[in-house]
């Protein structure tokens, strides 16, 4: 087995997934991302980290060699670290494929390996989508959620961003791997939400992140609500730090489930939409702003198909009359999320029938 196809089943037996191709082009996708080398560390990183002495004293790498190859691996995004307060130094770690490794190649990204990813998206990464918990969980547009309905603080968006001590913005990576294969978004581009619950300034050096103040993401989020974005974030209770501005034309997971019959099965959602008929005067303001095709008029009023509904609430925004609202499905099509990442991969892993034991 050579360096990326052990890399390849590392990715693989974490509880995100890194599911082969037939015709190998997750290998592809990681010769161009990885040298050698790189890859070979990489397959025996752990997801928990370890200091430079734990992994010189384990990997038997000269400390040397493997500070000049992991600082190469961190300027290419190709692993995660951070200063632990606990070991009073840097630790390195495994990253998934994603949301991880492929999210962090925004600058180094060309047409090649655009075309690869897409490649790699249509055969593959829908299985990734298939597995419970899934990855996604939709956040409503809160102005379309019904008055009286409860809203957890996970489900709101705003409390999310106001709730937290820094914020940047990104490029969305997914918007622009399908720039470089000609297919541009006609969506705002520049709407990857990122931030962080306690530390503050924890942009300053980011190159991918712009720092932005909490009163700019607030404004960049209601602009990805008006132009009919999905707000997407990881599928659990706590420990959030992004919001995906999502459309089915770009993202590698709504796309994916676009295509199905039933999207609603595989994206983390509580809430349907729901029309007033005695309002609804059939106008058809509402039937583009859904990506899903939730919509339609068959005869002066609308109707909802709730197996495609996912829950967003961007149709109702529009709705000159207010006939259209988001309701809590009950019962809820899927238990509660996660309480946090470790959950979620727990439960994950056991879906996907993995053992990432000596991984932590």
């Amino acid at each position: 087995m050579n360096s990326y196809e052990k890399l390849a089943a590392t990715l693989d037996k974490i509880p995100n997934g890194y599911p082969p191709a037939d015709d190998g082009t997750h290998l592809k996708i990681l010769e161009w991302i990885f040298t050698p080398e790189e890859a070979e560390l990489a397959s025996q990183l752990k997801l928990s980290g370890e200091t430079i002495d734990e992994l010189t004293n384990r990997l038997g790498y000269s400390r040397n060699q493997l500070e000049q190859l992991l600082a190469t691996m961190i300027s290419k995004g190709q692993i995660n670290s951070w200063i632990s307060k606990s070991a009073g130094q840097r630790k390195y770690a495994l990253l998934p494929f994603a949301v991880g490794i492929f999210e962090e190649q925004l600058n180094r990204m060309d047409r090649e390996f655009a075309q690869l990813l897409e490649q790699y998206f249509d055969q593959s990464f829908k299985k990734v989508t298939a597995t419970e918990p899934v990855i996604f969980k939709v956040i409503p547009v809160n102005q379309s959620v019904k008055n009286e309905l409860e809203i957890h603080p996970y489900e709101k968006a705003e409390h999310l961003l106001k709730s937290a001590a820094s914020w940047g913005v990104r490029e969305c990576i997914c918007k622009k791997q399908k720039s470089l294969i000609d297919e541009p978004c006609t969506y705002p581009t520049t709407v990857c939400l990122v931030f962080a619950k306690n530390r503050e300034n924890a942009f300053d050096h980011d190159a991918l992140t712009k720092p932005i103040t909490k009163e700019e993401s607030l404004r960049l989020l209601k602009e990805a609500e008006d132009a009919g974005l999905v707000h997407c974030s990881y599928n659990t209770k706590t420990g959030h730090y992004y919001i995906c501005n999502c459309c089915t034309c770009c993202c590698g997971i709504l796309r994916g489930v676009n295509k199905l019959n039933n999207p609603r099965e595989y994206i983390k959602t509580d809430f349907v939409i729901s029309v007033t008929t005695d309002l609804c005067t059939g106008c058809g303001t509402c039937l583009d702003r859904c990506q899903f095709g939730a919509l339609s008029i068959p005869s002066d009023i609308c109707e909802a198909n709730t197996t495609r509904c996912i829950g967003c609430g961007v149709c109702a925004m529009v709705c000159p009359e207010s006939a259209l609202e988001l309701i809590r499905k009950e019962p809820a099509d899927k238990p509660p999320p996660p309480e946090n990442l470790m959950d979620w991969m727990t439960q994950r892993a056991i879906s996907r029938n993995v053992d990432p034991s000596d991984l932590l």
